[in-house]
């Protein structure tokens, strides 16, 4: 391949915002070096070049790291490709106009189904302080690819890469679920704060689990549940400021939903009973279905200690 043979096809630039997911050091035939890089966001990911010598690249761009990309689209001899004509760290402003979600990258979602419906889902929030609490804590570099990646258990329910995401988007759901049969007349705010307890009640688990689904020290040391407030700590910084209200519903339904009330507050709102329930329905339901997975749905089953029940039901 040589660079100096690529032709720019004057309609089509490229530009956005993108995490840095790949990067290649390379040199094409006449010996001109270049970058080789894969960006990535919600939508999918493509492969740049960025001419060494003819735009200023930032030094240390980490893995995850978001960047603002210009290019031109050219063609070659052989093939099209996408040259960069400017490349940089984006500023505070570039990134709070984003739409919520938009730097998840899809590529490393073992899941991109469910990465669709919790994109769709967090942008139908009425609450832009909601959208952008979540923002503030999902799109973290140090949590994303965790949270899209990693099971939601070591060895039972959604023990399987891209499961924590699957049994978020379950809870969050089934909360709704339970405000619709049983209250609904609830204000949209309130149903909107139950969805995102639900949807991150168990983000601690970013803490415990590492991008490969195993369990990091700290899952020796500290319990996902207690992991919670630190996680969404710099999204409840934001929330403090813009909707205090939310933010100590959020941190009540959180701390006191565990069974036996474990930080010592009994809930004082429905919502927490929901998260709670919801949370439970969910593992059990997986649970159940390992069960069976390899038998006939009826009898008795078993899953590491538990012991699970169905009725055998005749087909008419």
């Amino acid at each position: 391949m040589k660079l100096n043979e690529f032709r720019p096809i004057l309609q089509e630039t490229f530009t956005g915002t993108y995490r840095l997911t790949g990067r290649v050091a390379c040199f094409d035939d006449e010996g001109i070096p270049y970058l080789k890089l894969r960006l990535s966001s919600c939508a999918g990911d493509c492969v740049v070049l960025a001419v060494i010598d003819s735009i200023p690249i930032p030094e240390c761009l980490g893995h995850m790291e978001l960047v603002v990309a210009k290019g031109q689209v050219c063609i070659g001899p052989e093939e099209s490709t996408i040259l960069l004509t400017d490349i940089r760290r984006p500023l505070p402003k570039d990134v709070a106009y984003l739409p919520a979600l938009q730097t998840l990258p899809r590529m490393v979602c073992p899941r991109p189904d469910f990465l669709d419906q919790l994109i769709d889902t967090v942008r139908a929030l009425e609450s832009e302080h909601l959208q952008a609490f979540i923002k503030r804590v999902l799109e973290r570099r140090d949590r994303l690819e965790t949270f899209l990646r990693a099971p939601a258990s070591k060895n039972y329910h959604h023990n399987y890469p891209g499961g924590l995401l699957v049994h978020s988007l379950e809870v969050a759901k089934g909360v709704l679920n339970m405000i619709r049969i049983n209250e609904p007349r609830m204000p949209r705010a309130l149903q909107e704060m139950g969805f995102v307890a639900g949807l991150l009640h168990d983000i601690g688990k970013t803490y415990t689990f590492d991008v490969q689904g195993r369990p990091t020290a700290m899952s020796r040391l500290c319990g996902h549940d207690d992991l919670t407030l630190e996680a969404c700590a710099f999204g409840l910084a934001y929330l403090d400021r813009m909707d205090s209200d939310a933010a100590l519903t959020l941190r009540h339904i959180w701390t006191c939903a565990s069974s036996g009330a474990r930080y010592g507050v009994p809930a004082a709102m429905t919502l927490a009973r929901y998260v709670r329930d919801a949370d439970g329905q969910s593992t059990m339901a997986d649970n159940q279905r390992k069960a069976y997975q390899h038998r006939e749905p009826a009898g008795f089953g078993r899953l590491g200690q538990n012991a699970y029940w169905l009725p055998s039901i005749e087909s008419y």
